[in-house]
């Protein structure tokens, strides 16, 4: 195993046990408040990297037209998805969220599909069908059992939808500027809009009560989960391949699975258990069914 294998293997255990963290913090720090602090850190950090880097060059070269589509994408794939995010989870358990989320790469072939940038064979359509009737089920089943509500599952769906445009609409400018520079202005405009509806999470958060352990976490879910994570998947992508690197983020459920097991004792039973089992069959399927595209044309998976 190379060292960048380590470097991927070690994001998708972050993004997989950056669920639980958020959860953590949540009964601390009001969702807002953290969201908008962990965005704002990571959007510091990002900006800061392109313009000490020579990557400022690509921003100076960005055409109107292409800045039009980054703010879309800051407005959907960041503010958007970071605030039905954030919301779902404090509604729904670690373990549904983490595998509708695990939808993602099937509703992002579908759309791909849809705009005519990829064809589908049917294997994927079979896979994705399964992965749906399994989300279904993980809805039904979490509030029979009391655990989640369907609100927090919707917005997580919501999310899994938010991402899919984010990633599609984003694809074509991948291929004309570093996916660091993509990433980091999109980020810091989603920031930008997602910090006046924090402002009231900000003003009520007693913040010299908030332990230690709260704080790590914060820094963790934003140098960790945000930076360093997206830094260390599109370093893969360059250095090993799309294909070979999208393999990890079939590592990212199984972790969010173990770890909110293990640290908030969730647990994963009846119509829950079935619609995992469904939505696995169904990822599996859809990679098992997916042709690899050329790099320019990759999709980059969700980031909690």
């Amino acid at each position: 195993m190379t060292r960048i294998d380590l470097y991927l293997l070690l994001t998708a255990i972050i993004w997989g046990s950056n669920y639980s963290v958020i959860k953590f913090v949540l009964q601390e720090v009001p969702p807002r408040a953290f969201n908008g602090l962990r965005l704002l850190i990571a959007s510091v950090v990002f900006l800061a990297a392109i313009f000490l880097t020579r990557r400022r060059e690509d921003v100076a070269r960005i055409t109107p037209r292409d800045w039009g589509v980054i703010v879309v994408l800051g407005l959907i794939g960041q503010f958007g998805y970071q605030i039905l995010f954030i919301a779902g989870l404090e509604r729904t358990s670690v373990m549904n969220a983490s595998i509708i989320i695990a939808c993602t790469p099937a509703a992002v072939s579908l759309l791909s599909a849809a705009v005519g940038h990829e064809r589908l064979p049917a294997v994927h359509w079979l896979g994705t069908a399964l992965s749906f009737v399994g989300v279904s089920l993980i809805v039904r089943g979490g509030a029979a059992a009391g655990v989640s509500s369907p609100t927090g599952d919707l917005m997580m769906i919501a999310c899994v939808l938010c991402w899919t445009i984010y990633t599609v609409a984003g694809r074509p400018l991948l291929a004309s500027y570093a996916p660091l520079v993509i990433t980091g202005l999109s980020m810091a405009i989603g920031t930008l809009v997602f910090l006046p509806f924090s402002t009231a999470d900000f003003a009520r958060t007693p913040w010299a009560d908030v332990r230690l352990v709260a704080w790590v976490c914060v820094v963790f879910s934003s140098l960790l989960a945000l930076n360093f994570s997206y830094t260390a998947w599109y370093m893969g992508v360059r250095q090993l391949g799309s294909s070979r690197t999208s393999i990890y983020s079939n590592v990212v459920p199984v972790a969010a699975l173990l770890v909110a097991m293990v640290w908030l004792g969730e647990r994963l039973q009846g119509m829950r258990l079935v619609g995992a089992i469904l939505v696995a069959a169904g990822v599996l399927l859809t990679r098992w069914g997916h042709r690899p595209a050329p790099l320019e044309e990759e999709d980059a998976p969700a980031e909690t």
